[in-house]
């Protein structure tokens, strides 16, 4: 994309087209959720994946091209360039993606849905933005402000689950 900012980039993220600086802050919009747009038009199958979890994408993919009917799955993958991190980091972050609630992995079958990893308690979204470019002008106000909103939206998403004890 040539790095340019999107619908679904991320709240405070760097970009080309939205660059950090003394008066702003970077992507000034919270990003769609574009995965709940294809729910509210009744995909019978939607899902998000992550390239850093190889095994879950190929079976959501794999899900998605059997469903009679339109799916949408929602990938994450990760761009060194854009997010400015070694290449050999891409693995973690993807992971940190989901592990902290910011790119949570779940599948909506039928209007069902599915958390994929259900964490006890997710890390904090510092640890996903620490080392990425993209993401070093944010303060610490910034960053509390990120962590509520990831946490809530977490906690909207688990409430809709099936698959989960509560």
């Amino acid at each position: 994309t040539g790095i340019q900012r999107s619908s679904s980039t991320p709240f405070g993220a760097a970009t080309t087209t939205s660059p950090s600086g003394k008066v702003k802050i970077g992507q000034e919009t919270w990003k769609k959720n574009m995965a709940e747009i294809a729910v509210a038009h009744e995909v019978p199958y939607v899902a998000t994946a992550c390239s850093s979890y190889p095994l879950d994408l190929y079976e959501k993919a794999k899900k998605a091209l059997e469903t009679p009917g339109p799916a949408y799955v929602h990938i994450l993958s990760v761009c060194p360039t854009g997010w400015r991190i070694p290449t050999n980091q891409a693995i973690r972050y993807g992971r940190l993606a989901v592990e902290t609630g910011a790119f949570p992995l779940y599948e909506v079958i039928n209007g069902k849905y599915y958390l994929t990893f259900d964490f006890e308690e997710l890390k904090p979204v510092k640890e996903y933005f620490k080392g990425q470019g993209r993401f070093r002008h944010l303060t610490e106000e910034n960053i509390t402000l990120i962590q509520k909103r990831v946490n809530e939206e977490y906690e909207k998403l688990r409430a809709k689950c099936v698959n989960i004890k509560r």
